[in-house]
């Protein structure tokens, strides 16, 4: 089979699942025409990563990467790092972006989009819900119960504050990383057809390796700083 049959059969497969996607979403109710056809179109050139996504979205399910936005984030990571690594091949900027390079990113985007989903799914849980908390909070408060009664909701509050701020986090940062990884894209591209220099792409490889960086010593420093269970009384 040929390169070009590959191709075809690809196409076909991503017009397939922008197809089912698109369906799905409007059955779903998710958003409007707009919203439902621009899920479609994201399947036709990224069908492996984002029709999983997209589907498991419609059925109200939160997906690998966490919620929507945040998988969306980490699919154009993905699909940017895979177009900037052939952009760059073969020229004197494939030191820059090398397979191997765009290998470490996504797995960190990865690892993110994975601490991102576990976060996401927990604080949807009733016993991390920060406004009952709140709520127990201010009746202890009105009750005049014992001080350590009072320390222990606070607590409880706090954690699901810092966790909620902890999710939070990581979903600006993949989504600034993607649109930081797709501008170098499109710069190394230009740099290909325009001559541009290496010195005018280090600049930007520098400050995605930084925000990589970045992610994965966020994820190391709170690998093991959890949710603490509140002091039973």
């Amino acid at each position: 089979m040929s390169l070009r049959d590959l191709a075809v059969l690809y196409l076909i497969a991503g017009l397939a699942c922008a197809v089912a996607v698109y369906r799905a979403a409007r059955a779903a109710g998710d958003g409007a025409r707009r919203g439902a056809a621009l899920s479609a179109a994201l399947c036709v050139p990224l069908w492996p990563i984002w029709a999983p996504v997209a589907l498991t979205a419609s059925r109200g399910e939160p997906g690998p990467g966490g919620s929507p936005g945040t998988a969306a984030a980490a699919a154009r990571v993905q699909g940017a790092l895979r177009e900037g690594v052939s952009a760059c091949a073969g020229t004197s900027f494939e030191a820059l972006l090398s397979r191997e390079a765009a290998s470490r990113i996504e797995a960190e985007v990865t690892r993110a989009a994975a601490r991102h989903a576990e976060l996401d799914a927990l604080l949807r849980q009733s016993g991390f819900d920060e406004a009952a908390a709140a709520a127990r909070v201010a009746e202890i408060e009105r009750g005049g119960a014992p001080g350590r009664t009072l320390a222990t909701a606070h607590l409880h509050l706090e954690n699901i504050r810092r966790l909620r701020a902890m999710r939070d986090r990581d979903a600006r940062a993949l989504e600034e990383l993607a649109d930081l990884v797709q501008a170098l894209r499109t710069q190394l591209v230009l740099a290909r057809f325009a001559g541009s220099s290496v010195e005018g792409v280090g600049g930007i490889v520098s400050e995605v390796w930084a925000r990589v960086e970045g992610l994965g010593a966020a994820i190391d420093a709170h690998g093991g700083a959890g949710y603490e269970e509140p002091i039973e009384t």
